[in-house]
């Protein structure tokens, strides 16, 4: 049965009770206070995002998968590969690297906002062909820990094995969801000269080290450690880089990535439209960034 505004908050008041009427129960929810706020998003419409059924979609190339082991991260990593139609493993194509978020691994990245068939849609419109490169990062914000770092397996470890494969890795962009977009801005800040797109979709973005903890008790290991990889502090150092940002305005993480949007040289690089942290999201804006993506490649 769907979900209707007048079932979502009468569900609401009555989890809630009195404590949320006295309040105001769905002022509540809407601050996040109350749980039940994706509940009410998506009754209010506020995760209605664009829909993409127009945009031109095709059946991918060959998928790859395997394992290889990291001393970065100190043990076995798995990746995948996703090639665009007409090309098979060994085409000497560049790379888009594809960062997981939360809880998630290599083999859910190459397949977020539904990448692959708009991949195969752009190439078979003319665009510039590019293979979709993804690897486990774990659930460490894709940062370096004393014990684990994802960071340097990505850029020290997973491209020189690409490069062993055939692919470019002389051009290269990175594109995250999530803890993986916020991995994506990671990467621009630590290999500016490397990146010719960087695109983060609702880049996991906290105000604080207290902040972070709350949501995400290992994110990071250490108030020092935040400090060295806090975005929202370097926000200038972004400046000239090739960035897009994409955000829900009913994302949680969106409080953040505004006042990050704000400190940055040029904060129309951040479109924030209709949508939450969620899939239907991911996928209506995956097109427009595939063909910034391709053209960024190209040549």
């Amino acid at each position: 049965m769907p979900i209707t505004r007048r079932r979502a908050l009468t569900w609401l008041g009555a989890a809630f009770g009195a404590a949320a009427a006295c309040a105001g129960g769905a002022a509540l929810v809407d601050a996040a206070v109350l749980p039940g706020r994706s509940v009410l998003n998506q009754a209010l419409g506020r995760c209605a995002a664009d829909d993409p059924a127009r945009e031109p979609r095709a059946t991918p190339g060959p998928s790859v998968s395997g394992t290889f082991r990291s001393p970065a991260r100190r043990r076995e990593v798995a990746f995948a590969l996703s090639y665009p139609p007409g090309y098979a493993p060994g085409a000497r194509l560049p790379v888009c690297l594809a960062l997981h978020g939360y809880a998630s691994d290599a083999a859910a990245a190459v397949r977020n906002g539904d990448y692959p068939a708009f991949i195969a849609g752009a190439v078979r419109a003319g665009a510039a062909p590019f293979v979709l490169a993804a690897v486990d990062g774990g659930d460490g914000y894709w940062h370096p820990h004393p014990d684990d770092d994802p960071l340097t397996m990505l850029t020290g470890e997973f491209l020189p094995l690409l490069a062993t494969r055939g692919l470019r890795t002389d051009r290269v962009a990175v594109a995250g969801w999530s803890m993986g977009g916020y991995g994506a801005l990671l990467c621009a800040l630590t290999r500016p000269e490397l990146f010719r797109a960087v695109v983060a979709t609702s880049p996991a973005i906290f105000h604080s080290y207290a902040d972070a903890r709350a949501v995400n008790p290992g994110a990071y290991d250490s108030a020092g450690e935040w400090d060295r990889y806090d975005v929202l502090a370097r926000a200038r150092e972004f400046a000239g880089l090739p960035l897009r940002v994409a955000i829900g305005a009913a994302d949680p993480f969106t409080p953040a990535v505004r006042a990050w949007r704000d400190r940055l040289p040029d904060p129309e690089l951040v479109r924030i439209s209709t949508g939450c942290h969620d899939g239907r999201f991911w996928t209506s804006v995956a097109p427009e960034q595939v063909r910034a993506i391709s053209a960024a490649l190209a040549g």
